[in-house]
């Protein structure tokens, strides 16, 4: 039960949060913006390793999804990482041009959620007071 007291506080403490400063979010963000790593060149140095890794685990995939039809999106996943094993392994230039595509398609939450904020910060209050109600309930 305790875990539910704090998954209410932190919720309505979020919520408070987004609710009522704007200016606060924007620093938090521009801190969280700041990359920690670039995989870009990390990947490159072991893109052999990944390749083959990415080429077992594709065939593995589709090994298991032949297995079980129900799990149909099996296939579609290992197809995925036999496409990017095959990428690693004999055109690597390419993944500079996933990776260029990618950065321009992703969507900028920072602007959506300050766009939300406020409606996602009510949500998240009262999210967090229903959940203090049930863990009441609960102790009873």
């Amino acid at each position: 039960m305790e875990w539910l007291i704090v998954a209410a506080i932190i919720g309505f403490l979020i919520g408070l949060l987004l609710m009522f400063s704007s200016e606060a979010l924007r620093v938090l963000s521009d801190l969280m913006n700041k990359p920690l790593a670039y995989l870009d060149n990390m990947i490159l140095a072991v893109r052999m390793p990944a390749g083959i890794v990415f080429i077992i685990l594709g065939g593995w995939l589709i090994s298991v999804a032949f297995s079980y039809p129900e799990l149909w999106y099996l296939h579609l996943a290992g197809a995925l990482a036999l496409f990017f094993g095959l990428v690693y392994l004999f055109v690597p230039q390419w993944l500079s041009v996933f990776s260029k595509v990618s950065d321009q398609l992703v969507m900028p939450t920072d602007e959506m959620v300050l766009g939300m904020r406020k409606g996602i910060g009510v949500v998240l209050v009262i999210a967090a007071l229903y959940i203090l109600y049930v863990a009441y309930l609960l102790s009873r």
